[in-house]
Protein backbone atom coordinates (compact mmCIF):
# COMPACT_ATOMS: atom_id res chain seq x y z
CA UNK A 1 0.00 0.00 0.00
CA UNK A 2 1.24 2.87 -0.87
CA UNK A 3 1.55 6.19 0.95
CA UNK A 4 -0.66 8.87 -0.77
CA UNK A 5 1.09 12.15 -1.67
CA UNK A 6 0.61 15.48 -1.11
CA UNK A 7 -0.80 17.59 -3.63
CA UNK A 8 1.28 19.86 -5.71
CA UNK A 9 1.00 23.33 -5.26
CA UNK A 10 0.91 23.64 -9.06
CA UNK A 11 -3.14 23.17 -9.08
CA UNK A 12 -2.94 27.63 -7.59
CA UNK A 13 -5.60 29.16 -9.12
CA UNK A 14 -5.66 32.58 -11.55
CA UNK A 15 -5.55 36.03 -9.51
CA UNK A 16 -8.80 36.61 -10.60
CA UNK A 17 -9.59 33.76 -7.77
CA UNK A 18 -7.92 35.65 -4.94
CA UNK A 19 -9.70 38.77 -6.04
CA UNK A 20 -13.11 37.10 -5.40
CA UNK A 21 -12.12 35.69 -2.67
CA UNK A 22 -11.04 38.91 -1.04
CA UNK A 23 -14.23 40.83 -2.39
CA UNK A 24 -16.45 37.89 -0.69
CA UNK A 25 -14.13 37.71 2.73
CA UNK A 26 -15.00 41.94 2.80
CA UNK A 27 -18.70 41.87 2.24
CA UNK A 28 -18.56 38.75 4.74
CA UNK A 29 -16.73 40.63 7.47
CA UNK A 30 -18.54 43.89 7.14
CA UNK A 31 -22.39 42.03 7.42
CA UNK A 32 -20.88 39.99 10.27
CA UNK A 33 -19.19 42.22 12.88
CA UNK A 34 -22.20 44.61 13.41
CA UNK A 35 -24.67 41.70 14.39
CA UNK A 36 -22.03 40.20 16.37
CA UNK A 37 -21.38 43.32 18.15
CA UNK A 38 -25.27 43.25 18.89
CA UNK A 39 -25.69 39.89 19.80
CA UNK A 40 -22.76 40.13 22.80
CA UNK A 41 -24.07 43.28 23.90
CA UNK A 42 -27.64 42.00 24.37
CA UNK A 43 -26.06 38.50 25.82
CA UNK A 44 -24.23 40.81 28.35
CA UNK A 45 -27.04 42.92 29.28
CA UNK A 46 -29.34 39.80 30.06
CA UNK A 47 -26.81 38.45 31.81
CA UNK A 48 -26.63 41.68 34.12
CA UNK A 49 -30.02 42.08 34.62
CA UNK A 50 -30.33 38.52 35.36
CA UNK A 51 -27.70 38.47 37.81
CA UNK A 52 -27.80 41.72 39.50
CA UNK A 53 -31.97 42.53 39.01
CA UNK A 54 -34.06 39.87 38.41
CA UNK A 55 -32.89 36.78 39.79
CA UNK A 56 -32.02 38.38 43.57
CA UNK A 57 -35.67 40.28 43.33
CA UNK A 58 -37.12 36.67 43.02
CA UNK A 59 -35.11 34.98 46.18
CA UNK A 60 -37.55 33.51 48.30
CA UNK A 61 -40.97 34.01 46.30
CA UNK A 62 -42.34 30.63 44.79
CA UNK A 63 -44.49 30.00 41.94
CA UNK A 64 -47.29 27.80 42.02
CA UNK A 65 -45.18 25.94 44.34
CA UNK A 66 -42.01 26.59 42.35
CA UNK A 67 -39.47 28.81 43.16
CA UNK A 68 -39.56 31.61 41.05
CA UNK A 69 -35.39 31.86 40.62
CA UNK A 70 -34.85 28.65 39.38
CA UNK A 71 -37.58 29.36 36.70
CA UNK A 72 -36.23 32.96 35.87
CA UNK A 73 -33.16 31.34 35.32
CA UNK A 74 -33.82 28.77 33.04
CA UNK A 75 -35.81 31.41 30.92
CA UNK A 76 -32.77 33.84 31.47
CA UNK A 77 -30.86 30.69 29.57
CA UNK A 78 -32.94 30.22 26.92
CA UNK A 79 -32.63 33.79 25.94
CA UNK A 80 -28.84 33.65 26.39
CA UNK A 81 -28.61 30.36 24.52
CA UNK A 82 -31.13 32.14 21.44
CA UNK A 83 -28.58 34.94 21.85
CA UNK A 84 -25.30 32.95 21.63
CA UNK A 85 -26.37 30.77 18.56
CA UNK A 86 -27.26 34.14 16.63
CA UNK A 87 -23.62 35.02 17.13
CA UNK A 88 -22.37 31.89 16.77
CA UNK A 89 -23.60 31.86 13.36
CA UNK A 90 -22.19 35.46 12.46
CA UNK A 91 -19.05 34.83 13.83
CA UNK A 92 -18.89 31.20 11.75
CA UNK A 93 -19.48 33.79 8.74
CA UNK A 94 -16.76 35.85 10.21
CA UNK A 95 -13.97 33.20 10.94
CA UNK A 96 -14.55 32.35 7.25
CA UNK A 97 -14.18 35.90 6.13
CA UNK A 98 -10.93 36.39 7.99
CA UNK A 99 -9.32 33.14 7.10
CA UNK A 100 -9.91 34.26 3.51
CA UNK A 101 -8.43 37.23 3.74
CA UNK A 102 -5.96 35.77 5.69
CA UNK A 103 -4.89 33.15 2.99
CA UNK A 104 -5.46 35.74 -0.01
CA UNK A 105 -3.46 38.28 1.67
CA UNK A 106 -0.25 36.36 3.33
CA UNK A 107 -0.37 33.43 0.67
CA UNK A 108 -1.06 34.89 -2.78
CA UNK A 109 2.50 35.66 -3.75
CA UNK A 110 2.85 31.92 -2.67
CA UNK A 111 -0.21 31.12 -4.91
CA UNK A 112 -2.35 29.34 -2.22
CA UNK A 113 -4.88 26.54 -3.17
CA UNK A 114 -8.16 26.55 -2.27
CA UNK A 115 -7.83 23.22 -0.09
CA UNK A 116 -5.15 25.42 1.62
CA UNK A 117 -7.61 28.30 2.28
CA UNK A 118 -9.87 25.65 3.66
CA UNK A 119 -7.35 24.39 6.29
CA UNK A 120 -7.22 27.59 6.74
CA UNK A 121 -10.55 28.53 7.90
CA UNK A 122 -10.74 24.71 9.56
CA UNK A 123 -7.70 26.03 12.16
CA UNK A 124 -8.52 29.47 12.73
CA UNK A 125 -12.67 27.96 12.97
CA UNK A 126 -11.61 25.72 15.14
CA UNK A 127 -9.28 27.46 17.71
CA UNK A 128 -11.88 30.93 17.86
CA UNK A 129 -15.03 28.29 18.66
CA UNK A 130 -13.14 26.67 21.58
CA UNK A 131 -12.36 30.82 22.96
CA UNK A 132 -15.94 31.30 21.90
CA UNK A 133 -17.52 28.49 24.01
CA UNK A 134 -15.28 28.96 27.09
CA UNK A 135 -17.03 32.24 27.59
CA UNK A 136 -19.83 31.72 26.88
CA UNK A 137 -19.99 28.77 29.53
CA UNK A 138 -18.96 31.77 31.89
CA UNK A 139 -22.13 33.55 31.18
CA UNK A 140 -24.01 29.95 31.85
CA UNK A 141 -22.07 28.26 34.69
CA UNK A 142 -23.37 30.67 37.16
CA UNK A 143 -27.19 30.28 35.45
CA UNK A 144 -26.60 26.65 35.94
CA UNK A 145 -25.67 26.50 39.10
CA UNK A 146 -28.56 28.08 40.47
CA UNK A 147 -30.75 25.05 38.76
CA UNK A 148 -28.24 22.18 39.70
CA UNK A 149 -25.07 22.87 41.30
CA UNK A 150 -23.80 19.34 38.60
CA UNK A 151 -24.95 21.34 35.84
CA UNK A 152 -22.22 23.46 35.52
CA UNK A 153 -19.84 20.76 35.99
CA UNK A 154 -21.48 18.98 33.42
CA UNK A 155 -21.54 21.17 31.15
CA UNK A 156 -17.78 21.80 31.64
CA UNK A 157 -17.12 18.21 30.98
CA UNK A 158 -18.88 18.45 27.80
CA UNK A 159 -16.96 21.54 26.86
CA UNK A 160 -13.40 20.02 27.76
CA UNK A 161 -14.00 16.68 25.51
CA UNK A 162 -15.59 18.84 22.38
CA UNK A 163 -12.40 21.30 22.89
CA UNK A 164 -10.07 18.58 22.54
CA UNK A 165 -11.83 17.44 19.14
CA UNK A 166 -12.07 21.08 18.21
CA UNK A 167 -8.12 21.48 18.82
CA UNK A 168 -7.46 18.03 16.74
CA UNK A 169 -8.92 19.52 14.18
CA UNK A 170 -7.23 22.55 13.97
CA UNK A 171 -3.68 21.04 14.12
CA UNK A 172 -4.55 18.35 12.12
CA UNK A 173 -5.64 20.99 9.18
CA UNK A 174 -2.57 22.99 9.82
CA UNK A 175 -0.40 19.44 10.12
CA UNK A 176 -1.83 19.01 6.43
CA UNK A 177 -0.11 22.16 5.33
CA UNK A 178 3.12 21.20 7.20
CA UNK A 179 3.39 17.95 5.32
CA UNK A 180 2.68 19.83 2.00
CA UNK A 181 5.44 22.41 2.52
CA UNK A 182 7.91 19.71 3.92
CA UNK A 183 7.39 17.70 1.05
CA UNK A 184 8.00 20.52 -1.44
CA UNK A 185 11.12 21.59 0.46
CA UNK A 186 12.55 17.87 0.28
CA UNK A 187 11.90 17.68 -3.58
CA UNK A 188 13.77 20.54 -3.59
CA UNK A 189 16.67 19.54 -1.72
CA UNK A 190 16.69 16.03 -2.89
CA UNK A 191 17.26 17.57 -6.65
Amino acid sequence: MSEAKPPSRKEAPSKGYYEKVRRESREALVGALPSITLGVVAAILLWLFGKLIFVPIAQGIEWFGYPLPQILTFIILVGLAIFLVRILVDVRRAVDALAGLAACEIGAPYDVTPAEVGHYKTALGSILNVVIVSLAFLLFSDYLALIHPALSGVMLIAIVVWAIFEIYRAVKAISDEIRRYSAEWAGKALE
